[in-house]
Formats: structure tokens, C-alpha cells, sequence
């Protein structure tokens, strides 16, 4: 066996770890390893794969580089140092935007006349439709599973044109009652988008990291009960697939031929369908959801109601209690809320090539699960 062939299977044994134990910690669904709910040993275990997965990927990206679908965000760039833009990280892209919500002034004002109450301010909110914002808040858990750390690459099908330009038009509609521009370029087009993605193991000092991430995950997986051991025990701080996850860790590390990474359901295809749902036949039986047919139900509930809009003077806040439904969100929240959109768009345009996801994604994961989109989800009542 020459050298180049000896570094290719290395290269393939390291990306194969890499998302095993990435997908690990990701069906956990939050940070327990972070909290004292979890035994000392298992979250020093757990911390210490975390910091090995996130030292795999901590290279900051450079000026005039593409943005790469596996680590960076698609829909927006930065300021270089030298003037010239640059991808950026997820990481990045979490701060931003939870700096810009803990800075948001909020949209509503105490005011006397005509009556006591507190009064949506013009200009500084957007009021949408429930069923536009039912639509348009499943994003949320399906960026949670299309950027789940260590998910092996994929290329969008051409049947997604439809929905991603749809996620975008939603974009472009929250952002209108605010900038008053009607359209702009779909993000998925933009010109700084990387056609394919580095591979994980494409690091000069492979064998050492391989080493690294062999011990660290060996270890965290070690301190997971199998399933007869956390039924028998009756906890529930970790999640049964959790069990299953560090199963094939220990089997790939044994040298055993293992399915790496693996969908909610088996029928599932991330080229093809929606990863967070599924749909019911008419035989009662359990299918995938497809990008055209979750397009056709975007376009039906987007027919319900208008369009978003913004009070064109101050209006007394909305109550449920009277039979009021519409949602109203800040300008911040709403502009937030259409890069998000975008970002989807962007990832779910047809032809858009995607790597292993690293596990800088993984941050961005919490924050549309149990930050905005928390938020955002529960006007829908979920």
C-alpha cells in the first residue's frame, strides 16, 4: 500500500469518526454535558470531544475566500481586515444575532389616548398572518437537522426550486414594511457561495488529529449507559438515541463496519424531503415529505392572509382574548427572522453541494431550536 493510498483511508476513518461522534452529542439535542445534571466524569468526557470537534474546525475564515456551504453561512459575508469580504462562521452568525435581539428595543409604547393601553409603534414591528407564520417558523427544526453537525454531504434536488424561492419571497416580504424595497437576489445564486465544501480531514497534521479524536470519543462514549441501563435507572437527562449514538462510536472504533450516520426515519432522504416531518398516507402509513409538497402547503397558507404589514400609526396592541390572532414582531425580530429565511433558501436551492457539517454549526442548532426559534414557534402554539 503506497503513502497516498495509506492517507486516504486515514482521511476516510477520521470523517467517519468525525460525524459519529459529532451526531453523538447532537441527538443529546442540548448541552447536558455542560450542566450538573450529568455525572462529573461524563460531562469532563463529553467537554473534552466537544473541544476536540470545535479544534478541528477553529481556522477563522480569510478575505476574498467562498463562503463553504459545511462551515460558513450562505446568506450573508463580512468586512475583511483588508476590504474585502469574507465568509461567515456559524459561531459568528449566533452572536450577531443574539446580540442584536438582546439589544431590541421592542415595538410597543404606553400611551393614554384614545384609551390606556400599550400601542404598537409604526415602523418599528411587522405584523404577519398566523398561517403565513406557521409556514414560515418551519424552518426552525429543519435547519436544526439540515446543519446537524457531522451530517455526511448532500446535493438539493431540483424539486426544491420551488420551496426555497418561496422561503426567500417570505424574506423579502418581512424585510418590505420596514426598508420599503419590494424584492431582492435570491441568496442561493450569490456569487460567493462555494460550489462544493472542503472535507474535514483536509488538515496537514491528519494522523495526530485522528489520535485526538479516536481517545476523546472512545472516552465519551465509554460514560454513556447503554438503553437497558438508563430504563432500568429511569433517567432521562440522556436520550435513548444518545445510547445507539455511542454504540456506533465504540463499534467504529473496534473496527467494526457501522452505519455512521442515520435519519429519524430510514426512508428520509436530504437530497430529496423535509428532515422534520413526515407525512401520513391515505394507507395510514408514515412517508416522507417532499420539497414540492412542502412548497404546495407554504403556498396554500400563505394564501390565507395578507401580506406582512406594518401599522401606519400607532394601534393598540393585539389580544388573544379578543379573537386576535395576527403576530406582531419587533423590526429587529423580523429582520432576524428573514435572514433566517434566506439562510434556508440558500441551503435548499437546487444544486447546492454540501460537505460534512462541522460542528461550528452546532451553536446555530441551539439557537433556532431553544433561542428565537423557541420564541418564534410558540405564537404558532408549539
Amino acid at each position: 500500500m503506497n503513502t497516498y493510498e495509506a492517507q486516504g483511508n486515514l482521511a476516510d476513518r477520521y470523517e467517519q469518526l468525525y460525524s459519529a461522534a459529532a451526531r453523538m452529542l447532537w441527538v443529546q439535542e442540548n448541552p447536558a454535558w455542560r450542566q450538573d445534571v450529568w455525572p462529573q466524569e461524563r460531562r469532563v468526557a463529553w467537554g473534552e470531544l466537544e473541544a476536540v470537534l470545535r479544534d478541528a474546525d477553529a481556522n477563522l475564515p480569510q478575505s476574498g475566500t467562498l463562503s463553504d456551504p459545511a462551515r460558513h453561512l450562505l446568506s450573508r459575508r463580512a468586512a475583511g481586515a483588508d476590504g474585502q469580504d469574507r465568509p461567515i462562521t456559524f459561531d459568528e452568525a449566533v452572536r450577531d444575532w443574539k446580540a442584536r435581539l438582546e439589544a431590541d428595543p421592542g415595538f410597543l409604547e404606553a400611551r393614554q389616548e384614545p384609551f390606556p393601553d400599550y400601542y404598537m409603534e409604526p415602523g418599528a414591528c411587522v405584523v404577519v398572518h398566523p398561517s403565513r407564520h406557521l409556514a414560515m417558523v418551519g424552518i426552525f427544526p429543519e435547519l436544526f437537522h439540515r446543519l446537524a453537525p457531522g451530517r455526511p454531504g448532500c446535493t438539493i434536488g431540483a424539486d426544491a426550486a420551488e420551496l426555497s424561492q418561496l422561503a426567500h419571497e417570505a424574506a423579502d416580504a418581512l424585510r418590505a414594511p420596514l426598508t420599503g424595497q419590494a424584492a431582492t437576489s435570491h441568496p442561493g445564486a450569490a456569487p460567493w457561495i462555494s460550489p462544493s465544501s472542503q472535507r474535514v480531514s483536509d488538515v496537514p497534521d491528519l494522523t495526530e488529529r485522528y489520535e485526538r479524536l479516536s481517545r476523546a470519543a472512545w472516552r465519551a462514549a465509554e460514560t454513556v449507559p447503554s438503553r437497558e441501563e438508563l430504563r432500568a435507572a429511569s433517567d432521562y437527562s440522556v436520550k435513548r438515541e444518545v445510547a445507539d449514538a455511542a454504540g456506533a462510536v465504540t463499534q467504529l472504533l473496534a473496527g467494526r463496519q457501522v452505519q455512521v450516520w442515520r435519519e429519524e426515519f430510514d426512508f428520509m432522504d436530504p437530497a430529496r424531503h423535509i428532515m422534520h416531518a413526515i407525512d401520513t398516507g391515505d394507507d395510514g402509513e408514515d412517508r416522507p415529505l417532499s420539497f414540492a409538497e412542502s412548497a404546495d402547503r407554504w403556498r396554500k397558507l400563505f394564501a390565507q392572509g395578507p401580506l406582512p404589514w406594518t401599522p401606519a400609526e400607532y394601534q393598540v396592541q393585539f389580544h388573544p382574548d379578543r379573537g386576535e390572532t395576527d403576530i406582531a414582531l419587533s423590526a429587529t425580530r423580523a429582520l432576524v427572522f428573514a435572514e433566517l429565511l434566506d439562510e434556508f433558501a440558500a441551503r435548499v436551492y437546487p444544486g447546492r453541494e454540501a460537505g460534512v457539517i462541522e460542528f461550528g454549526a452546532y451553536e446555530l442548532g441551539q439557537f433556532v431550536t431553544w433561542g428565537i426559534g423557541r420564541e418564534l414557534r410558540a405564537h404558532s402554539g408549539f
